[in-house]
């Protein structure tokens, strides 16, 4: 039940997200609201900075901790003071908050429960309370600068990967993922700046068509598509994201809390959507298709279309919608398949190994014993059993409940089927004899476990006991005052 209810609550930080979608359209610095160009855009960078905040609060009250108020003042005061950081000395590195809300949760590491009960009882020296107050103001600020660091290498190496040569060959097809991977972290500006990027050709057209049709299109459609094959409180909270995903799709702050959702929580979907992405770009690359934006309007911090895009639309742009439909749909089931079997498979090998060895590998006939009856089904399947030299013959009430699969794993030369006799024939040499006594008590016991019919004792009668109580006591009455 407690499950439950922490899955129900992990819909509370979603509620920041669709705050800070209709702010952002609220906002829009294309739409005129009565009040000065100048608050209007305040106003926006207000909403911009403190949802995501409410964001990082609303993801620590989802985690353990051992006292909830200090949690919650620890992450709202290091998003706070990360912000302030990053606007004064990295103004231009940061094009969304994504990761001083990743850095800032960070504190909440020295915050979590003990795993001594006892121990949460006690006070609280003043060393033990000096390392965690220290653990929380600098681990967040560390990781902020590990971000930068990690940031600034990989921009480097951008710098001197994608060159000229590099964009006008196919191989550029993997700057969509590693585009959506720094958008994840809210670091697109660092693609956006490259230059070899910034012509027109048709590469560089079909990675903004990739782009663009992976977060408008592609994304929430693949969260839907995961909710299908989820649990009833994860689709839930699938369908809600995938909701806020489609008003939210243009805004750079939005999508990139959004894709880190799925870094964190299902990695395999957002693998899937940049295999996806690839797929989109390809088909757009053969077409030759008109861009729906530049890279000068892509996620710096917002989407912002062409004007005329709706102008240039022809057949071959719906059919690059209609592909980044399917495309994820059916990479998204082929993924979820492979899931599913590799949790079969899983299941199967944490279940066939008996004391942690395989049942080709057991020597011990109380251990052949155990994984015979696994097997075979359970006691419950076992009709009868008998021995003739070395050789064990089990016959069963239900050949279908009999696994194979577990039954081969003894060996080919240990079993034997016999189906027209509903019988299994085992060879373990000497310690057949011993399976087969340990069986025949296993049996015998439990047939006196399956008896139909149970003989109850005697009711107990009160008055018969209190009357031969009585008379006991007259007795030893009489036999006191007459002793003769």
């Amino acid at each position: 039940m407690q499950i439950n209810v922490y899955q129900k609550r992990s819909l509370v930080m979603l509620l920041p997200l669709g705050l800070l979608a209709v702010s952002s359209y609220a906002l829009d610095k294309r739409i005129p609201l009565g009040i000065s160009f100048d608050m209007q855009h305040i106003l926006l960078q207000f909403f911009s900075l403190v949802m995501p905040g409410l964001f990082a609060i609303a993801v620590s009250s989802l985690m353990p901790t051992s006292n909830r108020f200090y949690q919650l003042l620890a992450v709202g005061f290091n998003y706070s003071f990360l912000t302030c950081i990053s606007k004064l000395f990295y103004q231009y590195t940061f094009t969304q908050p994504t990761a001083i809300v990743i850095a800032s949760l960070t504190a909440t590491l020295f915050l979590l429960p003990s795993n001594d009960l006892d121990s949460d009882n006690d006070n609280i020296t003043f060393f033990s309370f000096l390392s965690k107050a220290i653990g929380i103001l600098l681990t967040p600020l560390i990781s902020l600068i590990c971000f930068v660091v990690i940031i600034k290498n990989v921009e480097h190496s951008i710098l001197i990967t994608f060159t000229t040569v590099f964009i006008e060959s196919t191989l550029s097809c993997i700057f969509v993922p590693i585009y959506e991977f720094m958008l994840t972290f809210g670091f697109s500006s660092v693609l956006n700046s490259v230059v070899s990027v910034q012509t027109n050709s048709e590469t560089v057209n079909a990675i903004l068509n990739s782009i663009t049709l992976t977060n408008l299109v592609s994304l929430p459609v693949i969260i839907l598509t995961k909710a299908l094959f989820s649990d009833s409180y994860s689709r839930i909270f699938l369908v809600f994201l995938a909701l806020i995903t489609c008003l939210s799709a243009k805004i750079g702050s939005c999508i990139s809390i959004e894709l880190a959702i799925l870094m964190f929580f299902f990695p395999g979907t957002l693998i899937a959507l940049c295999l996806s992405s690839v797929v989109v770009f390809f088909f757009c690359y053969n077409m030759q298709l008109q861009t729906f934006t530049s890279f000068y309007m892509l996620y710096e911090p917002d989407l912002v279309l062409k004007n005329l895009t709706l102008l240039h639309i022809n057949t071959y742009h719906h059919y690059a919608i209609a592909l980044s439909v399917v495309c994820p749909i059916l990479i998204q089931i082929a993924f979820s398949k492979i899931g599913l079997l590799n949790l079969l498979k899983d299941k199967f090998k944490s279940s066939d190994k008996i004391a942690g060895y395989k049942p080709s590998q057991l020597t011990n006939p109380d251990l052949q014993l155990i994984a015979i009856l696994k097997a075979l089904g359970g006691i419950s399947n076992i009709c009868n059993t008998s021995l003739i030299g070395n050789e064990l013959y089990v016959k069963v009430f239900k050949y279908k409940r009999i696994s194979t699969f577990r039954l081969n794993l003894f060996g080919k030369n240990k079993i034997t089927y016999l189906r027209a006799f509903s019988e299994v024939k085992f060879s373990f040499g000497l310690n057949s004899q011993i399976i087969y006594q340990r069986l025949q008590n296993i049996l015998s016991d439990s047939k006196n476990y399956n008896q139909s019919y149970i003989s109850l004792t005697r009711p107990f009668d009160i008055n018969e006991y209190l009357n031969n109580l009585q008379e006991n006591l007259n007795r030893e009455q009489q036999h006191r005052l007459d002793p003769n």
